[in-house]
Order: C-alpha cells, then sequence, then structure tokens
C-alpha cells in the first residue's frame, strides 16, 4: 500500500472481512490515492444512499471535498475503506470515517456502504472497526447527524455494543456513541 501524503500509512490497519454473502474484502485505511476510487463509490450509490450519507441530493464530490475525504492524518481524521477487485480492477464498496471538529469539539462519524453490497454486515463491521481505531487514538465519543428515517444505521448501532444516544433537534438526529 502507499503512504499517505506526509503521513505514514498505517499498514497495521489492513485486514480482510469475510462477509454474509461468503466474499471476502480487503479492509485498508483511505490513502490520498483513493480520489477516483471515492468517485466511483459515490457514483454507484443510489439517490437514496447519497442522500442519507450526506443529508442532501448529492450528483457530485467537489475537489475540496474530495481531498478532505481522502487526505488523512491518520489521527483525528481517520477512514477506512472496504476494497474489492471488479473487473480487473480495485473497487472500494465501502467507507467509514471519522473526523474531529476542532472548533465544536465534536468527531463526527459517517458510514457509506454501495447498494449492492449492503445488507451483507459490512456497514456494521467498518463502524466496530472505525471506532475500535478512534478509541486507540483516544477518541471516546463520536456524533453524527442522521436522517431519522435511516433504519440501516439504527439497526447496524444498536447491534455494536455500544453505549449510543439519541436526541431530536429542529427536526434533524444526532447519534452519539460512546465506546
Amino acid at each position: 500500500m502507499l503512504p499517505a501524503e506526509n503521513h505514514i500509512y498505517p499498514v497495521q490497519y489492513e485486514s480482510r472481512l469475510t462477509l454474509k454473502n461468503g466474499k471476502e474484502v480487503l479492509i485498508r485505511p483511505v490513502t490520498y490515492t483513493d480520489e477516483s476510487l471515492i468517485v466511483d463509490l459515490s457514483r454507484r450509490l443510489s439517490a437514496e444512499s447519497l442522500y442519507l450519507r450526506f443529508l442532501r441530493p448529492v450528483s457530485a464530490l467537489s475537489k475540496d471535498f474530495l481531498f478532505q475525504l481522502t487526505h488523512l492524518d491518520y489521527d483525528k481524521n481517520f477512514a477506512l475503506a472496504a476494497v474489492i477487485r471488479e473487473n480487473g480492477k480495485d473497487a472500494i464498496i465501502g467507507v467509514a470515517r471519522y473526523g474531529y471538529d476542532p472548533d465544536n469539539r465534536i468527531t463526527d462519524f459517517a458510514v457509506s456502504v454501495r447498494d449492492d453490497w449492503q445488507r451483507c454486515g459490512l456497514g456494521k463491521s467498518l463502524l466496530l472497526k472505525i471506532f475500535a481505531i478512534g478509541r486507540e487514538h483516544g477518541i471516546t465519543r463520536f456524533v453524527s447527524i442522521i436522517d431519522s428515517t435511516n433504519h440501516m444505521m439504527k439497526n447496524a448501532l444498536r447491534n455494536l455494543g455500544y453505549e449510543v444516544k439519541y436526541s431530536y433537534e429542529n427536526g434533524s438526529t444526532q447519534v452519539e456513541v460512546l465506546v
């Protein structure tokens, strides 16, 4: 694997995972070279999955946002990708990430899984791994704003074994995970 730009690639977080459908995926940290794979993932998500991830309609990812998604410090900002070989090349089928927001002093988290790979246990596995990595880096509280109809996310969080709190404010659902 390639090192992240100006940061040492954390090879210790690479692993293989067998999903409920019997297929094996590589789980590895996202690198700055993954921009095209992230774009491909976003193009292969349904409009509903994109909305549930970003809480707004998304037609394309801006260059600045792609930079933010792929240029990580592997400490306060970390992301894992689930990678398969597809049509002779790598494809990302899921990503989980966390990012520290120093202005609000919270660590946000998110997960997204390509529609054709949902319900295989990938989202839950990615969340477990990203929370464990965050804990190794001293993070014990993760927060996210989710759509209140996002039952897949709620179900995944319910079965992680962590304390999960929900609060509802101004039409939004904030979820807090304590690890």
